[in-house]
């Protein structure tokens, strides 16, 4: 009898943390798009919770605050950028033999077009950060200093394997790559269906594989 017991309780329990994580899922799928459609300060919890089906009053539970909620929608995106551009985008591209910094762009930019609404939403929070909603400028200034370890680590590896050149200044460098994919999702967002992003890529490209790869030794010359 006790070990029925204490199976159903076993399930019980099971079946309530598979129900709050698909809540929590739902909860931060639906912050994630109001926020790229509306901004931090515009989207409310009510908005939120009805786009997601759910009674609002659960937000807090789950997340605490709509601060404590937004630091799950960028640590979702985060997550999802860091696994795709560090992982199979970044392989695919490798396939290509492409250099090393070549591969970590051209994954970036087919993360940005597979999923635009993560690139939109960082954009909106950026513009924000820095005007009408300074309170979210530490937690975006968090994120880019955590893009900036991931770049910062991938350049170092590039250089020790000997495909990139030992004389970059690594964090100029990878600035540099974040200045140029934040302008490009800012184009794209003023100018919507009127940018050529391949386009501006390759050309982008054209001027890293110049500029970024390690020589040849002299006699591969």
């Amino acid at each position: 009898m006790l070990t029925v017991q204490h199976n159903w309780f076993t399930l019980d329990r099971v079946r309530k943390a598979e129900q709050s994580a698909r809540t929590k899922r739902a909860l931060i799928e639906a912050a994630m798009a109001l926020f790229a459609e509306r901004g931090y300060r515009a989207t409310s919890l009510k908005a939120i919770a009805a786009r997601a089906s759910i009674s609002h009053g659960v937000i807090p539970f789950h997340f605490g605050s709509k601060e404590g909620l937004l630091l799950a929608v960028v640590e979702s995106c985060f997550g999802a950028f860091r696994d795709a551009a560090f992982g199979p985008l970044l392989d695919r591209a490798r396939d290509h033999g492409l250099g090393d910094l070549e591969a970590l762009t051209d994954a970036m930019l087919a993360f940005q077009c597979e999923r635009p609404r993560v690139g939109r939403l960082f954009q909106v929070l950026m513009f924000e950060a820095l005007g009408p909603t300074p309170e979210l400028r530490p937690h975006f200034g968090e994120l880019h200093r955590r893009l900036r370890a991931l770049g910062g680590e991938w350049v170092r590896e590039g250089q020790a394997r000997g495909s990139l050149d030992p004389r970059l200044d690594v964090e100029a460098t990878v600035d540099a790559l974040l200045c140029f994919f934040t302008g490009l999702r800012t184009h794209s967002l003023l100018f919507e269906g009127d940018v050529d992003q391949a386009r501006i890529h390759a050309q982008m490209r054209s001027i890293l594989a110049r500029g970024v790869r390690a020589e040849p030794p002299e006699e591969d010359r």
